[in-house]
């Protein structure tokens, strides 16, 4: 098989604040498998583009896409990070569906079940701004409002004011135990039907010790990476959001789906701000969830991919075979050179 890959930047169409600061682009790793005149896409944000080159031998030394499990295994026992990981997984999943000519969610036997709505995320922003969000987003069935350490839950009764539909709160680690768990209540008072990641991750006693005291069910994201954290979340919380580059892609997160469901934990499927190409291979998966957080190309100026659509919280996947995704002209473009390269017709 043949591997590519490169790093892209994609702007936002308006710039999106969160704990983690203001972000206006994204940077993603592009990965291309080739393989019998066939190319499979892959991508991942953040990935270190040395480890995704450190993919190359392994793919390279793989005769088809057939041994994916294989492949992964290799790369998970060679200590790769899990961003690359994803990017390798994805590409290798959509390979593997064209070579079989068949969706991926036929493959997985998921085609046809019942979908959950996505939220669409809201960032941190002035009182004014939520309100025009509220409004312009009333349509949508479920949002997501994301929270900075300043925030004391009160901005939900904003949102609240212009908006009677679902709402969940992310805190992104933004809270001490103590604040937080006054804020949890501030949010009970206004029917947010769940908070995410209150505190910063590592301290398990934290986390639960908010779990314990909160009205309304509390979440795991930074604190759950992938398989090995499901058994120390158990008790913990009442469900995980789980994200393809920290788990290291598909395979990895089917694998915390099952095990999350043997210890009673309820299930989120997420994203980053990320291209069409990422989130349509996490949506792949989304029968097997209980939540959808599946918006992170929505916000995109210039996705260079077409994929899933998005509408009012309706997730519709492309019906091509693999990922279905396609790459839109100006990544034909940016991409001629690696197109060319493996499909020369060698194998």
């Amino acid at each position: 098989m043949r591997f590519h890959h490169r790093v892209i930047s994609v702007r936002l169409a308006r710039p999106f604040v969160s704990n983690a600061g203001v972000t206006t682009r994204v940077r993603q790793s592009v990965v291309e498998v080739g393989w019998r005149g066939l190319t499979g896409l892959g991508a991942a944000r953040g990935a270190d583009p040395d480890a995704v080159e450190a993919c190359a031998e392994v793919l390279r030394d793989a005769a088809t896409p057939y041994e994916l499990r294989r492949v992964m295994g290799l790369l998970t026992a060679g200590g790769i990070e899990p961003a690359a990981r994803s990017a390798v997984d994805m590409a290798l999943h959509d390979l593997l569906g064209k070579a079989c000519g068949q969706p991926l969610r036929h493959l997985l036997g998921l085609a046809g079940l019942p979908v959950p709505p996505t939220a669409v995320s809201i960032g941190a922003c002035a009182d004014d701004e939520l309100v025009a969000a509220g409004r312009s987003l009333a349509h949508w069935p479920v949002l997501k409002l994301k929270c900075t350490p300043d925030d004391d839950g009160s901005r939900v009764r904003v949102l609240r004011s212009v908006y009677d539909g679902r709402i969940r709160v992310d805190g992104n680690g933004s809270w001490e135990p103590e604040q937080a768990v006054r804020v949890a209540h501030e949010l009970g008072r206004h029917g947010v039907e769940m908070l995410e990641q209150p505190v910063p991750p590592g301290d398990a006693d934290a986390l639960r010790y908010v779990s314990d005291r909160a009205p309304l069910p509390v979440y795991a994201d930074e604190d759950c990476h992938g398989p090995e954290d499901v058994a120390r979340l158990r008790g913990q919380v009442a469900g995980i959001n789980i994200k393809l580059v920290k788990c290291g892609g598909l395979l990895a997160a089917r694998e915390t789906i099952a095990l999350a469901r043997h210890a009673g934990l309820a299930v989120m499927l997420g994203c980053k701000l990320e291209s069409a190409l990422g989130v349509t291979a996490m949506a792949q998966l989304a029968p097997l969830a209980d939540h959808l957080d599946l918006d992170g190309h929505v916000g995109l100026a210039d996705d260079p991919f077409t994929g899933a659509d998005v509408t009012a919280g309706v997730v519709t996947l492309p019906p091509g075979p693999g990922l279905g995704v396609t790459a839109n002209q100006m990544s034909d473009q940016m991409n001629a050179e690696m197109y060319a390269e493996m499909n020369d017709g060698e194998e």
